[in-house]
């Protein structure tokens, strides 16, 4: 199934609001331009892969003082509004990983980024407990970074 998982009962949700003053149509090209993150992006510091739903995604993401290397499957999503993906790699085993970034025009022209972490699963506890800071860290950086770059 590639549609993306609404949050359940055992679930942990990170999200990151961020007004950017530019129009929808670049931000979501800047999100969906995987080789252009080692320009910007400070918690995806590199990216490939392609963005139909199924396609899978490679990033090196830092979490704290660490690079990982991630797999990702692209999610179905609204082009242009709403972009999303799952971890694929052997950690979706324990944990299931999900990042969905829901872009959304303001009545001002400003449009609104809401860049939301869905943990699931029986290890969600344990994840937000040891790696819930560099992830909410990250997320907070790469939404500043963004808005940066995107009103640049």
């Amino acid at each position: 199934m590639l549609d993306p998982r609404e949050p359940g009962e055992h679930s942990v949700v990170y999200r990151v609001d961020t007004v950017i003053s530019a129009p929808q149509e670049r931000v979501y090209g800047l999100i969906t331009d995987f080789p252009g993150y080692a320009r910007w992006n400070p918690w995806v510091v590199k990216a490939s892969g392609s963005t139909a739903p199924g396609d899978e995604v490679r990033v090196d993401v830092v979490l704290g003082s660490i690079t990982m290397a991630a797999k990702h499957t692209v999610l179905g999503g609204v082009p242009a509004r709403r972009f999303c993906w799952k971890d694929a790699g052997w950690n979706a085993w324990f944990v299931y990983g999900q990042r969905c970034r829901t872009l959304t025009t303001q009545s001002d022209g400003t449009v609104l980024l809401s860049n939301e972490l869905l943990i699931d699963g029986i290890l969600s506890g344990w994840t937000d407990h040891f790696m819930g800071r560099a992830m909410r860290d990250g997320m907070q950086a790469e939404n500043a970074a963004l808005k940066r770059i995107a009103e640049s």
